[in-house]
């Protein structure tokens, strides 16, 4: 048989009557568990070796044996089949939302504190899928938004977007928690609204949306102006200068709770007073996200109020 260059058009159906015919050891046992006749198998074996330009068996007494480019051609023939069978299942999980790929922007207290438990246990729910979380500032996330290169972010900001550019669902109203060190006597366990202006506070800079989010909260009870010790750029660095001693800070709860529950800060709380942040949930204005998506984010707008209430 002359060697020639396999045709394109090898079907995957002769593969896998190759394949059951090595798994069963010859042609009368395959052609019984695929409810065929043998003339039938032999002629797809045939067929198979016309179309690869090899010869795939020798007879070795009363069976058939693989010749050496029958072993490669199983091999190739079995990952083959392997694929098509999981592309099959991957199919089938993309149509009723369980797999697919998804590209999320976030602010930093969400992506650092809220989303990675959401995330991980969906992600143990669904091997099959592909998800990437980049936090970054609020103007860095709705930039990524717009140009595509996120599918939805998830942001906590009081600022009005642009409703040409984007579609925002508000999905939660996260608590803020003024928090000081444990030994810092200066500071009792309640204040009143008339007290914060005279304590020094650790604040994100200014321009910092999270900065602009702590300022409307606190406007919103008359604190228009408030002492600043320190800005720092994230939580984890403003809890560090509290637990320094350099003042007290207003941040998310879920991102303090650990330390309150260990006892590496101590609640401050505001008298007759509840101030929270606005999440939301933003895609690109009529983008359309997959199925797969659509369910990421269903269970995104469920798990936000459990990862952001507060511990017993």
């Amino acid at each position: 048989m002359s060697s020639l260059a396999p045709d394109n058009r090898i079907s995957l159906h002769k593969l896998e009557v190759f394949a059951r015919v090595v798994e069963r050891g010859g042609v009368r046992l395959a052609a019984e568990e695929l409810f065929v006749s043998q003339p039938v198998v032999s002629a797809h074996l045939r067929s198979l070796e016309e179309r690869l330009g090899v010869k795939l068996f020798r007879r070795e007494g009363r069976g058939m044996e693989l010749t050496e480019a029958g072993t490669e051609v199983h091999v190739w023939a079995t990952e083959v089949l392997r694929g098509r069978t999981e592309l099959d299942r991957s199919l089938r999980d993309i149509s009723r939302g369980a797999a697919g790929r998804a590209s999320i922007g976030s602010s930093m207290s969400v992506g650092n504190y809220v989303l990675p438990p959401l995330l991980v246990d969906f992600r143990r729910g669904h091997p099959h899928a592909s998800i990437s979380l980049s936090p970054s500032s609020v103007e860095i996330a709705l930039e990524g938004t717009l140009s595509g290169r996120y599918d939805f972010s998830v942001l906590a900001t009081d600022a009005v977007l642009d409703t040409d550019s984007f579609e925002a669902e508000l999905i939660a109203r996260p608590s803020f928690c003024l928090v000081t060190a444990p030994d810092d006597t200066r500071v009792g366990d309640a204040v009143s609204v008339a007290e914060l202006t005279g304590l020094s506070f650790v604040c994100p800079p200014a321009g910092m949306a999270i900065r602009r989010s702590q300022d409307s909260a606190l406007a919103a009870i008359g604190v228009v102006d408030r002492s600043v010790a320190i800005e720092l750029g994230s939580a984890e660095s403003m809890k560090v200068a509290v637990q320094g001693g350099l003042g007290v800070a207003l941040l998310w709860r879920a991102s303090v709770q650990r330390e309150l529950d260990t006892g590496l800060l101590r609640e401050v709380r505001i008298s007759g007073q509840d101030l929270r942040d606005k999440l939301y949930l933003v895609q690109r204005r009529g983008r359309r996200l997959t199925e797969f998506q659509n369910t990421l984010t269903g269970v995104i707008r469920a798990g936000v109020h459990t990862c952001l209430a507060p511990h017993s």
